[in-house]
């Protein structure tokens, strides 16, 4: 790339940032900008800092344990709880660093148990998408994270031998480890078009699930989403997703353009990251 270009892919990127913020910003959600390097008590750690540590770049300090950012989301809560910021609605960008990649992402966070406020933080995000990026959305996949937790032992869900079974859809691995009747079987069996409607007949524990997705399948179609459907099998991409959790794939992507999910923050919250 030569420096002309290089300069236009620079400045393009920039505009595409501040066009984002400005964007948000014009329908009400507070801006945030946070440092990249966060600073963490070993003693206060909660579940989520744990679940995400292993792939943070991290280092020790005269005590203090520091480490660059991987997720915004779990910034942002740990940032409104130490400052008892009051901010119903988000918007964000910046870069994230894991072990593997670092990206440039943009967000929204929504902290309220209304359905329809988060709903609506959802469809602001595909409109941007579709309308400000011109990416066409092909495909939108929706899971429920605990529907995983209430078919499996808590000891199986975290065993990486299981997690890496259900995520390549290996039901004969999956059958020698966990048993022939296990009710993940049974339901991997079903083609994928059925396996709402067989969990409804044959776990009515889980029907409640269903339906939570089967209204945000609701939501995506009304978009004009080329094709969305609900993965009762899916793990969750972050450890603190709690309820419904949703990736959207632009035409020709196999890696999500956008995810998110509902989250406890303590309280009801949700969020939807884009990686640029």
């Amino acid at each position: 790339m030569n420096s002309i270009s290089l300069n236009k892919s620079i400045l393009h990127q920039k505009r595409q940032e501040l066009d984002f913020l400005h964007h948000f910003h014009g329908l009400g959600y507070d801006l945030i900008d946070l440092s990249a390097i966060e600073q963490f008590d070993w003693t206060k750690l909660s579940e989520d800092d744990l679940g995400l540590m292993n792939d943070r770049h991290k280092w020790q300090h005269e005590g203090s344990l520091y480490a660059l950012r991987s997720d915004w989301t779990n910034a942002i809560v740990r940032y409104r709880q130490k400052y008892q910021l009051h901010s119903e609605t988000i918007a964000y960008s910046g870069p994230v660093y894991t072990q593997s990649s670092e990206k440039h992402q943009y967000g929204l966070e929504t902290f309220t148990g209304d359905i329809q406020k988060q709903m609506a933080v959802l469809k602001q995000m595909v409109a941007y998408i579709k309308e400000s990026l011109d990416l066409p959305l092909s495909v939108a996949v929706i899971s429920h994270n605990t529907l995983l937790k209430n078919l499996l032992s808590e000891e199986d869900l975290s065993d990486e031998l299981t997690r890496k079974y259900i995520k390549e859809r290996n039901r004969d691995a999956l059958k020698a480890k966990l048993g022939a009747e296990h009710p993940i079987i049974a339901l991997m069996a079903q083609p994928a078009a059925k396996q709402s409607s067989y969990v409804k007949e044959h776990m009515p524990h889980l029907k409640r699930h269903i339906e939570e997705m089967t209204q945000w399948e609701a939501i995506l179609n009304e978009e004009n989403i080329t094709y969305v459907y609900g993965d009762m099998l899916a793990l969750p991409s972050q450890s603190y997703y709690k309820g419904i959790s949703i990736q959207l794939y632009a035409e020709d992507t196999v890696e999500p353009i956008a995810s998110g999910g509902q989250y406890s923050s303590p309280s009801n919250a949700f969020g939807i990251g884009l990686n640029i």
